[in-house]
């Protein structure tokens, strides 16, 4: 269902692309302003830019035949989503939708990239890397929702999130983020209140800290322990 959705982890346009292109591609294409809740695209919806997150939040989700979400991932600034169609995919097979008001994109017709990935060798070099990373990530959010227990789904989101986005500080990892616990339960298969509950369950357990922008893995090593021993039982 999400086969369409390749998104690259902070990719930067204006540091891949030449600064000529750059400078034409704006001035044709100038960055749009979007409202929560607009939608970029929709299931079905021709494939016909390549569309740059540069400030705020989209979602990507699928809607299945009795209406509902289930929601793929949240992406952000610096992040890209359409690429299929630089491989031959004609229509989307999932939504877009914007999450914060003035979410800010940049578009680039398909015809563009395409332009670029034959004659720019940096831009056909960074979108194979990250095509590979998205197979990576695609195969850890199956395998994240076959987890039997809320509590499990968490911790293993914890891990990958340290392991993708955090860094090491203060004997522990400190990971950034703009993810709401609402955000946090649609990426678990959960609800608000039961990832809150989870959290809330962790931080007593003096595993983790968190608020609205930061979560800190204060003990790593027994966050992995307490994985492995979630999956034994």
């Amino acid at each position: 269902m999400n086969e369409d959705i390749w998104y690259f982890d902070d990719f930067d346009f204006n540091k891949i692309l030449c600064p000529y292109k750059l400078e034409d591609h704006v001035k044709k294409k100038p960055n749009e302003i979007l409202q929560k809740n607009e939608f970029l695209f929709m299931e079905q919806d021709p494939c016909q830019d390549i569309i740059l997150i540069d400030r705020g939040k989209v979602k990507i989700g699928h809607y299945d035949e009795e209406g509902n979400e289930t929601v793929i991932t949240f992406l952000g600034k610096g992040e890209i989503l359409g690429q299929m169609a630089l491989l031959g995919q004609t229509q989307h097979r999932a939504f877009a939708q914007v999450m914060e008001n003035g979410t800010q994109v940049c578009r680039m017709s398909v015809a563009k990239a395409q332009e670029l990935k034959r004659d720019y060798v940096p831009f056909a070099l960074e979108i194979n890397k990250r095509i590979g990373e998205h197979v990576r990530k695609l195969e850890r959010r199956i395998e994240l929702l076959t987890f039997k227990n809320v509590k499990t789904r968490m911790l293993e989101f914890l891990h990958d999130l340290g392991q993708d986005y955090g860094r090491s500080r203060d004997g522990g990892i400190w990971i950034t983020h703009n993810l709401t616990q609402s955000d946090i339960g649609d990426l678990l298969g959960a609800s608000r209140k039961s990832a809150s509950l989870c959290l809330n369950e962790l931080e007593e357990d003096n595993l983790i800290e968190f608020d609205r922008r930061h979560i800190f893995l204060k003990d790593p090593e027994r966050l992995k322990k307490m994985i492995t021993d979630q999956k034994r039982t």
